[in-house]
């Protein structure tokens, strides 16, 4: 009697834990296939400021963002898609690796494409870029074997760059006053493309410093290459009255492609520190570069003292015959 107890009471346990087996797995969500689950899905690009599939994405100089959407048709249920990104560029591109978009939603979504060093790549040059997503579930059910999957993809061009080095040579040592110097000068594109100098301003904080900027007049407006360097030397000449200082010279050059609506540095410069030494007080220097904006200069003082040296032989006779009258009055 005891043991027909027992093997009832087993039987009623082993029946309870199947129903509570049957009741979890009622509530957990069953894998689907992407035939059976009843949705339709898209992916694309977003295109800007009139923009279309025909026109590639401009990369930028640092980090380039693209953004694309997904579409979810199904009325009646989350879906969540994994995304895989690809670009034939020798960047990156940084994205989410799942997202989910909400029933009958359409949402958007960004990547970011870095490491690709646009200003020492020719200008025009164009990279292709995909995406791809993969329906994993639907409705918080996984989905299985057949896979729905979506992709969009699209273009990247290098940008045209333009910007100028400017580069002075140190002369290195001290410049006397009343003399010449040269300071040669590189002036490098350093653009993605060929460019020309529109402009140019050559400025100095020294009072008497003057210079020929014609060399800088024969290369501005010429079309150069990237990586060639045009050479100026510029001749300065350091009036003979400049005082002891140190010159700051400053040279800026404009590119003719940011002017015309380009990309790039509109304007590029460099400076260079020049120390300028007077003439030793006594020297001998020219007069005409003495006297400076009609001041009493060395030259005036020059032409005074000599103007009074030559007055003392006019009063030798007349003191001499005056002398004479005296000593003959006195003998009388």
């Amino acid at each position: 009697m005891r043991d027909e107890r027992q093997v009832t009471v087993m039987e009623r346990r082993r029946m309870g834990a199947a129903l509570c087996v049957i009741t979890l797995l009622a509530f957990m969500p069953l894998p689907v296939t992407a035939q059976d689950a009843p949705i339709g899905w898209e992916m694309g690009l977003v295109y800007e400021g009139g923009a279309s599939e025909d026109n590639p994405f401009t990369l930028d100089e640092s980090e380039t963002t693209i953004r694309f959407w997904i579409r979810n048709d199904n009325l009646a249920g989350d879906i969540e898609i994994s995304l895989e990104y690809d670009t034939s560029s020798d960047g990156a591109i940084n994205g989410e690796e799942s997202v989910t978009v909400g029933s009958g939603a359409n949402d958007t979504f960004t990547i970011q494409l870095t490491g690709i060093d646009v200003w020492n790549i020719a200008a025009g040059i164009t990279y292709d870029f995909d995406i791809d997503g993969e329906l994993t579930s639907w409705n918080g059910a996984p989905v299985v074997a057949p896979i729905s999957s979506q992709s969009a993809d699209g273009d990247l061009i290098i940008p045209q760059l333009h910007r100028w080095d400017v580069d002075i040579n140190d002369i290195g040592h001290p410049v006397n006053a009343g003399t010449e110097f040269n300071l040669h000068v590189d002036i490098t594109n350093v653009g993605n493309i060929a460019d020309s100098i529109s402009t140019f301003s050559l400025e100095d904080d020294c009072p008497v410093l003057t210079v020929d900027d014609g060399p800088l007049d024969d290369v501005k407006g010429e079309l150069t290459q990237p990586g060639i360097v045009n050479e100026v030397t510029l001749v300065f000449d350091a009036s003979s009255t400049h005082p002891t200082r140190m010159c700051e010279i400053e040279i800026t050059v404009r590119s003719a492609g940011v002017v015309n609506g380009g990309l790039g540095d509109s304007m590029n410069k460099a400076e260079i520190d020049v120390e300028i030494e007077a003439r030793p007080v006594g020297s001998q220097q020219d007069n005409d570069d003495a006297s400076v904006d009609d001041d009493d200069g060395p030259q005036n003082q020059e032409e005074v003292t000599s103007d009074n040296f030559l007055m003392f032989p006019t009063l030798v006779t007349p003191m001499a015959i005056l002398w004479a009258a005296l000593m003959r009055a006195r003998e009388e």
